[in-house]
This record gives C-alpha cells, sequence and structure tokens, in this order.
C-alpha cells in the first residue's frame, strides 16, 4: 500500500522532533534501587527533570537547548553528593561507571562536545580528586599542631590550583573553537585580557552565538569591574511588580547593593541582617538586592519566601549580564557601598557571624556610617 503524503509527512516531523531530544543512558552501580537522580542547570540552579535507578540503569530524556550547555546528573547517597558533569545539547550519551569513580572517572561517551570536555576533565580531574583529598584533610585536623599542619596543606593546594590554571590555560589554546575552551576562556578572562577580542574574532559563527560566546561579548563590552573610589554605573531593572528602577534613583543617601542568588546559603543567612539595616537605619542607607537568577520564577521564589523590606531586583540576564560583570561580582553574595555623591566607598563578598554572634553585614554597615558621618 503507497503511504499518503499527509502520513510521510507525520513519520518525518515524528523522526525530527526525535532527532532533537536528549538521552541520557545512565549504567552506574553502586547505588540503591529507587535513588533519585536529577539532571540540574547549575546555571539556572534548576532542576530540569529527575529519574529513579533501577538494577544500576536509569535513563533522562526530553528537549534540552539549541546549543550545548553545561549540566549536571546528580544525587545524594550516604550523606554526601554525587555528580557527573556533562556539556550537551540534544543528543544520546551514554554514562558508565560506578559510585567511587564519580565525578571524575565516569566513562561519558555520544556527544562531540561531552569529548570536548572529557579532554579536559581528563587532565584536571586528578588534580581536583587530590585538592578535594587535601581540603579534607585540613578540615579533619585537630590539637595543637593543626593550624601548622594546615598551613603546610594549604601551600600545597595553593600548588595544585597553580598547576590547574596552567592546563586550563594550556587546553584553551589549543583548543579555542570549542565549546569547552569558549566555557573556560570566560572564567579565565583576566588571564587572556589583551588578547581576549582576538581569540573571540577567530571563534566559529556558531561559537560566538552560543551563550557561552556572548558572556565573552558582554564582558568586553563593559570593560574595567569597578572599584572602590570610581563613581557607579547605573543600571535598570524590574521589581516584582514589573516597576522599572533605575539605580541612580536613590543617589542622594547610602545604597546597600547586595548582589544574591535565591538559593545561595550566605545570602539567605544575611536576610535577618538587612532587615535590621532597614529598620536601624533606613533613613540614611537604602537597600536595594540585585539577584543574579537567571530564572523569572527562581528570583520571585526567593522574594516570596523572604519578604524584603527593600527592594529586589532582577534584569533577565543572570551572573553573567552587564551588571554582575561590572561591578566584578565573582561569588554570592557581594555587597557594594555607595555614598551619597555616587562613589563606591568600600566592597566586600561572603557573609559571617562576629565572634559576638552578630551578623557581619550589620556590623560593617554600623562602621561605615558611623566613619562617614
Amino acid at each position: 500500500m503507497k503511504r499518503t503524503l499527509l502520513s510521510v509527512v507525520i513519520s518525518s516531523l515524528a523522526l525530527l522532533a526525535s532527532a532533537q531530544q536528549y538521552e541520557i543512558r545512565a549504567n552506574i552501580t553502586g547505588f540503591s534501587n529507587g535513588t533519585k537522580f536529577y539532571l540540574l542547570d547549575p546555571e539556572l540552579n534548576t532542576n530540569i527533570d529527575s529519574t529513579l535507578i533501577q538494577n544500576n540503569h536509569f535513563l533522562i530524556k526530553g528537549r534540552l537547548y539549541d546549543t550545548p550547555k553545561s549540566l549536571w546528573v546528580m544525587t545524594q547517597a550516604d550523606g554526601h553528593y554525587r555528580y557527573v558533569t556533562l556539556l550537551i545539547g540534544n543528543d544520546t550519551i551514554d554514562i558508565k561507571g560506578d559510585i567511587k569513580d564519580m565525578p571524575y572517572g565516569m566513562i561519558i561517551t555520544g556527544s562531540k562536545t561531552q569529548d570536548e570536555h572529557n579532554l579536559l576533565i581528563s587532565q584536571t580531574g586528578p588534580l581536583y580528586k587530590k585538592r578535594n583529598e587535601l581540603v579534607e584533610q585540613a578540615r579533619a585536623l585537630k590539637g595543637d599542631s593543626a593550624q601548622i599542619k594546615s598551613k603546610v596543606i594549604w601551600k600545597t593546594i595553593g600548588k595544585i590550583d597553580s598547576t590547574t590554571t596552567v592546563v586550563i590555560k594550556d587546553f584553551i589554546i589549543h583548543n579555542l573553537n570549542t565549546y569547552e575552551a569558549v566555557a573556560e576562556l570566560f572564567f579565565m578572562k583576566g588571564t587572556f585580557k589583551d588578547s581576549l577580542q582576538q581569540m573571540y574574532n577567530s571563534l566559529k559563527p556558531e561559537i560566538k552565538q552560543s551563550p557561552f560566546g556572548q558572556r565573552i561579548v558582554t564582558y568586553l563590552k563593559v570593560g574595567d569591574k569597578l572599584k572602590i573610589g570610581d563613581i557607579f554605573t547605573d543600571f535598570e531593572a524590574l521589581d516584582q511588580y514589573g516597576k522599572k528602577h533605575r539605580l541612580s534613583d536613590f543617589k542622594g543617601k547610602y545604597i546597600l547593593l547586595d548582589f544574591s542568588t535565591t538559593y545561595c546559603g550566605p545570602c539567605i543567612e544575611s536576610i535577618p541582617d538587612m532587615k535590621n539595616i532597614v529598620k536601624k537605619y533606613g533613613d540614611k542607607i537604602t537597600v536595594i538586592t540585585f539577584s543574579g537568577d537567571g530564572s523569572k520564577d527562581l528570583w520571585l521564589t526567593g522574594v516570596k519566601r523572604d519578604k524584603p523590606t527593600w527592594l529586589s531586583l532582577w534584569d533577565g540576564k543572570g551572573i553573567y549580564g552587564e551588571t554582575p560583570l561590572k561591578y566584578g561580582t565573582n561569588g554570592f553574595p557581594d555587597f557594594i557601598v555607595i555614598d551619597p555623591d555616587g562613589k563606591i566607598i568600600n566592597n566586600w563578598m561572603g557573609y559571617g557571624k562576629n565572634d559576638d554572634g552578630r551578623g557581619s553585614l550589620e556590623t560593617n554597615v554600623e562602621k561605615i556610617l558611623a566613619k562617614n558621618k
């Protein structure tokens, strides 16, 4: 029987849809039946999908991005996070290995971009593994000699970090026109500052237009990051009601600019401090949170949870947008204090508790305000 034109079209569309899907097939030993695995987008801090392992096997499939992206397949077992890192688009890949091989010893095949990622991991994985072992040793030290022994260990860790940097730099130079190399190039951008534009110009069009390539474009666009003593750079972003705000709208008072993300632990811990600052010093200083979340829903989840008594803003560009790059944000939370004339007078990253139990953010702001009366 002859196939009708309609049936041919339907079959072709079905094949096309299938070809545009990803499929992750795993054969991993060492996990109990029913252990839940997640496919995580670490940039958005979002679970794309999940599945349960049965008889050492699981399958995750669906529709991914048009260009390759860095993803994790991860789970939690015996109180530890177990994961493997991927660089894939809508590819079919196979993951094989044992629980003890995670994260750097797994065999992952089936994708050209994953092969590129595997090549770098084969060079850096042993270094990361040794570094993690030494960090655990340092944390476990106790007794009178702990400080001296810890100093020796961290000196060794420093040497490993230097070696890792050299390895990644060499990988970028010799594999520049790959997604993996350009992804790493962004994080090594300071090392290649003088040649970055030329390196970008040499990329293939599809890599230039990828999210990895566009991060380089953004960095080149914003120029040098701001430092203490510089006048602030203005930006525009939305509050949770959709209203636009500009940083310049608040010039004339001190501004505490807080770069954070919804599920950053120290960011969450700093919330009570910021509420206290608003309550005690709201007439002197304006608190503004700038969210680095890539997802609007994720940002709004944090707003709903934390109930900030100050502005929380989002521009939809994530942690690699112009504003975080211009302000030099490399981690979260990142705090910047701007004086009434618009000059940056202080900047620090992280949050913790002082010896007296008070939050470091609140005490820092108190000192700054007292010093600049």
